[in-house]
C-alpha cells in the first residue's frame, strides 16, 4: 500500500490514540489469527460490550437500535473481512447505568459469556460518581478480567452536546484523560473515541450530524466509533478491502434514496418552468451519476430507472435544441446506447446535433444579447452540450461532432474564461461584479460543471485529435486553483474566492472537483504525490454530508451565483455530482 493511502485511512478510520504497542492489530494478533482460521479448527470468539445506553442502541430515548449500534456495526465489518470466523456480539450494556453498577455485576453478566474481548464504555454516565469512584470501578473490572487472559479495550466517550468539546478542562474531558491513563496503566487497548470527535469538531464539522439526541450518537455516529474499534481487527490490506466494500455500500444507498425520492422531487420541481421534467438539466446530471453507478455495481435496477425515464422522454432532447440545458439529456442516451447497443437510443440525438451542426448561431455570448442562449453563454453550458457532442462523436466516429464542439467551446472560453485567475465566470455580468471581500465572483458550481465537463470531453476526444492538448491543459490549469482553494475540511464554498462570506461547504461543487481530482489521477493528467492528499481529504469531506438515510446534504438550489445553504439542502445533480465522485474513487481504490 502507499503511504498515503495508509494517511487517508488513518485520517478516516484511526483518530483514536495507540496503546503503547503502537499497532492496536497487534494488541489482538491471536485472536485475529483465530479468526482467520477454517472449520474445524477455529473457535468461536466472543466480543462482550459492557457499559450504559449507547452501546446498549438508545437512540432517541426511549428508542432501542440495536443493529444500527456500534457492537452490532462491528460484528458486521469484522465478518465481512473474516469470513470463516465464528464471532459473536454481546452486548452487557444497560441504559443509565454507571460503572460502579457494572462492576457489581461484572461477574454474573459479563464474565459468564467468557470474553476473548471485553470493551468498556461508562463515562457519560460516571460523571454521577465522580472521578475516583469511576476510577476505582473500572480498575476492578479491568484487573478481573485480565486474571482471566481476557484482552480490554477501553473506551472514552461518545459527545455530550450540552457541554463544550474544545473546553479542555470539561468533565468529559477529564474522564478521557483518565481513562487513557488507566490504559497506559493496565497495558490495555484503548478506543478514544471522545478525541476523534473532539477533532471532527476542530475541523468544523457540526456533531449534531453525527447524534440523535444530545448525549446517544445516530448511525453515523456509532459508524465513527466502529472504525475506531476495527483497527483492531484490521491490517493495512483488510481496510483496503473494507474501505471498498463500504463506499460501494455508500454508493447504494445514497442512489437507493435518490430512485426513492425521485418521483417526488420531479413533481415538486422548482420555481424555474420545467426545472426538473424528466429530459431535464437536473435530472440528466442525476442520470449521468446514476449511469456509472450501474456500470460500477452492475444491477439491472440501475439500468432499470434509466430506461423507464428514456422512455417517458421518448428519447427526445428538450424542447429547445440550441439551449445547452435541454441537450444535457443526450449524454445518458449515450451512455444507454453503449450498454445496449440499441440504434433508437440516440437515433433522435443524433439527428438534433445535426441540425445544430448545419445551421449554427452566430450570435454575441454577452448574457443580456439576444439570442445569446442560442450559443454557450454560460459556464453550466460546458457541461450540458460538448459533453454530448464529444459522446456522439466517439460513438459515431464522425470527426463533425468533435469539430463543432471544439469550435464553440473556444468562443465561450474566449468569453468566460480568467487566464490570470485559471477560473471561468458564470457569465459576462460578472466580469465586473465582486464579492464582500472585494474578490471577484467566481462560482464554485459553475466551476464545477466546467471541471466535469473536460473530464467527460477529454474521455470521449480521439487521442490524436488536433485540439486535444487545449484541452488537457486547460483541465490541469483549473484544477491547479481549485486545488489551492479547497478549505481545510476538505470542501470547496459556493464562493471560490470568498469563503468567509459562504462559510457553509457546497456538496455540489465539491463533488465534481472530487470527481475529476480523482479522475484526473486516474488517467495520470494530475501527479499523483501533489493532488492524491487533496483528493482523499475532498472525499472525507463530500462523504461526511450523507445523511443517513442516503440524502446528500448542503447541495446549492438552482441558481447562478453563491448563495447559502445548509445540512438539509438537496438536489438531484448534487446526487448525480456525488455518485461520479464515489466512481472515480472507487476506481483509484481499485487500481492501489
Amino acid at each position: 500500500m502507499k503511504p498515503v493511502l495508509f494517511l487517508h485511512i488513518f485520517i478516516l478510520f484511526s483518530l483514536n490514540a495507540l496503546t503503547q504497542t503502537g499497532k492496536q492489530q497487534d494488541y489482538l494478533g491471536d485472536i485475529r489469527q483465530e479468526m482467520q482460521k477454517k472449520w474445524p479448527h477455529n473457535k468461536t470468539i466472543n466480543l462482550v460490550f459492557h457499559g450504559h445506553s449507547v452501546p446498549s442502541g438508545y437512540f432517541n430515548t426511549p428508542y432501542v437500535r440495536t443493529m444500527l449500534a456500534y457492537p452490532q456495526q462491528v460484528l458486521e465489518a469484522v465478518k465481512e473481512i473474516y469470513p470463516y470466523a465464528v464471532v459473536n456480539s454481546i452486548t452487557t450494556a444497560i441504559g443509565g447505568e454507571n460503572a460502579e453498577q457494572g462492576a457489581k455485576r461484572f461477574e454474573q453478566d459479563v464474565l459468564c459469556h467468557n470474553p476473548d474481548v471485553l470493551f468498556i464504555d461508562y463515562a457519560l454516565n460516571d460523571r454521577g460518581i465522580g472521578l475516583e469512584r469511576s476510577r476505582q470501578a473500572w480498575g476492578e473490572m479491568i484487573k478481573e478480567a485480565q486474571r482471566q487472559g481476557i484482552k480490554v479495550i477501553l473506551m472514552t466517550p461518545t459527545p455530550d452536546l450540552t457541554e463544550n468539546m474544545l473546553d479542555d478542562n470539561s468533565p468529559l474531558e477529564q474522564y478521557s484523560k483518565q481513562i487513557r491513563d488507566l490504559s497506559v496503566k493496565y497495558g490495555t487497548g484503548l478506543v478514544d473515541s471522545y478525541a476523534a470527535f473532539k477533532q471532527k469538531k476542530k475541523d468544523g464539522r457540526e456533531l449534531n450530524a453525527f447524534m440523535s439526541q444530545s448525549n446517544h450518537p445516530n448511525e453515523k455516529g456509532h459508524e465513527v466509533v466502529k472504525e475506531l474499534i476495527l483497527d483492531y481487527f484490521f491490517d493495512k490490506n483488510q481496510w483496503k478491502e473494507y474501505n471498498r466494500n463500504s463506499t460501494l455500500k455508500t454508493i447504494r444507498k445514497v442512489a437507493d434514496w435518490q430512485l426513492m425520492h425521485f418521483e417526488s422531487q420531479v413533481q415538486k420541481g422548482s420555481r424555474w418552468p420545467n426545472s426538473h421534467a424528466y429530459w431535464a438539466w437536473t435530472n440528466a446530471t442525476l442520470y449521468i451519476g446514476m449511469a456509472e453507478c450501474a456500470g460500477l455495481t452492475g444491477e439491472q435496477r440501475y439500468w432499470d430507472f434509466l430506461l423507464t425515464v428514456a422512455k417517458k422522454n421518448g428519447w427526445k432532447t428538450g424542447p429547445n435544441p440550441y439551449f445547452a440545458d435541454d441537450l444535457c439529456i443526450v449524454q445518458p442516451y449515450a451512455m444507454l446506447y453503449n450498454q445496449f447497443r440499441e440504434p433508437y437510443m440516440i437515433g433522435e440525438s443524433i439527428g438534433i446535433l445535426d441540425s445544430i451542426i448545419s445551421k449554427p448561431r452566430k450570435v454575441s455570448l454577452r448574457y443580456d444579447a439576444e439570442g445569446s442562449h442560442s450559443r454557450w453563454c454560460w459556464a453550466d453550458a460546458l457541461f450540458m452540450a460538448p459533453t454530448s457532442f464529444a459522446r456522439i462523436g466517439k460513438i459515431t466516429g464522425e470527426k463533425v461532432y468533435y469539430d463543432f464542439m471544439d469550435q464553440e467551446f473556444r468562443v465561450t472560453y474566449d468569453t468566460l474564461y480568467s487566464r490570470t485567475d485559471s477560473l471561468f465566470y458564470r457569465d459576462t455580468r460578472y466580469k465586473q461584479m465582486k464579492e464582500e471581500n472585494g474578490e471577484k465572483v467566481f462560482w464554485g458550481r459553475g466551476n464545477g460543471w466546467v471541471a466535469g465537463g473536460l473530464a467527460i470531453i477529454i474521455d470521449h476526444l480521439p487521442e490524436n485529435y488536433p485540439s486535444r492538448n487545449f484541452y488537457t491543459t486547460l483541465f490541469k490549469e483549473m484544477m491547479g486553483k481549485i486545488a489551492r482553494l479547497q478549505d481545510e475540511r476538505g470542501f470547496w464554498h459556493p464562493s471560490l474566492l470568498d469563503p468567509e462570506a459562504y462559510s457553509m461547504p457546497e456538496s455540489s461543487a465539491s463533488a465534481f472537483f472530487t470527481y475529476t481530482l480523482f479522475w484526473g489521477i486516474n488517467r495520470g493528467y494530475l501527479n499523483r504525490e501533489k493532488y492524491l492528499p487533496i483528493a482523499l481529504k475532498a472525499w472525507n469531506a463530500i462523504h461526511s454530508v450523507v445523511h443517513v438515510d442516503g440524502k446528500i446534504g448542503f447541495v446549492q438550489a438552482i441558481g447562478a451565483d453563491p448563495k447559502k445553504v445548509d445540512f438539509n439542502d438537496t438536489e438531484v445533480y448534487g446526487t448525480g455530482a456525488f455518485l461520479l465522485a464515489a466512481v472515480e474513487y472507487m476506481n483509484y481504490l481499485k487500481s492501489e
